[in-house]
């Protein structure tokens, strides 16, 4: 028996190809990119000035300066970005999937279901609020006199990453319980409103909120790590210590699906 289109290309073939998929769609209505970008470039100018209210009264936010956080408010808008570019339209659709009964399409496809129920739908023109928020990062670099050298750059490329795996793999998490319960609609809603915490430095949070944050969901981890190596405050070696958890992460989030769909008993029950 031949082998199938997806099986000849591969993993990163099948990828491309429904990125291809999500631009043909999403490169018919162009004027989206425009209002993407100003709604991108607004909301950030408005974090930077609620940012600015609180250093008004203050030199320091739990020991991080103006443009330390400035920093970080790019490091947040990236991942906002990825969030309503792939999880949102990808994994975020998992409950509408469920109650139509469009998962079982996706099941019987000769790819791994996660991945395709993952990037089956990307808006792209998200990618403005990544590339401002990584402009704003290297803006804040820039008024701190920082210069990063490429040991600092990898490991800011490895924490961000790691931040993007964890945060894919909570969305994982939240998104399965569709399995077990009817109403989850209100999840991504709930969540938004706790990434929200992630537009300020960890230390900034007394005590009890820093364990919340950090350790339960992680979602003030997911900016400050990432920040800390642009900025120089993060500990030599902590890198690893944030790959562990993405490989944690990852590994609990896949373990969560396949329990999930071993309960799921699709359309025909």
């Amino acid at each position: 028996m031949a082998p199938s289109a997806v099986e000849r290309t591969g993993l990163f073939g099948m990828l491309r190809a429904l990125v291809r998929q999500s631009a043909a769609a999403e490169l018919q209505y162009p004027a989206n990119f425009f209002a993407s970008a100003f709604g991108a470039l607004f909301w950030l100018a408005m974090a930077v000035l609620t940012v600015g209210v609180f250093y008004s009264h203050t030199d320091h936010l739990g020991g991080w300066t103006f443009w330390e956080t400035v920093v970080l408010l790019g490091v947040f808008n990236a991942l906002v970005g990825l969030i309503e570019g792939v999880l949102r339209p990808g994994i975020g659709q998992l409950p509408e999937l469920i109650r139509r009964s469009t998962l079982d399409l996706m099941l019987v496809r000769p790819i791994d279901a996660q991945l395709y129920v993952t990037f089956h739908s990307v808006d792209l023109w998200r990618i403005a609020d990544v590339v401002l928020g990584f402009g704003l990062s290297w803006y804040g670099l820039h008024r701190l006199g920082r210069t990063l050298d490429p040991l600092e750059i990898a490991e800011f490329a490895i924490t961000f990453s790691s931040s993007v795996a964890v945060l894919y793999s909570l969305w994982v998490c939240l998104m399965c319980s569709a399995f077990w319960f009817v109403a989850v609609e209100n999840i991504p809603t709930v969540f938004d409103a706790l990434f929200e915490a992630a537009r300020y430095p960890a230390p900034a949070y007394p005590r009890a909120l820093r364990i919340v944050f950090v350790y339960l969901l992680p979602v003030v981890w997911s900016t400050t790590i990432p920040a800390s190596a642009l900025t120089g405050r993060l500990e030599r070696w902590h890198w690893l210590g944030s790959l562990f958890v993405a490989g944690i992460a990852l590994v609990v989030s896949r373990l969560v699906w396949r329990a999930a769909l071993r309960r799921y008993t699709s359309a025909g029950g």
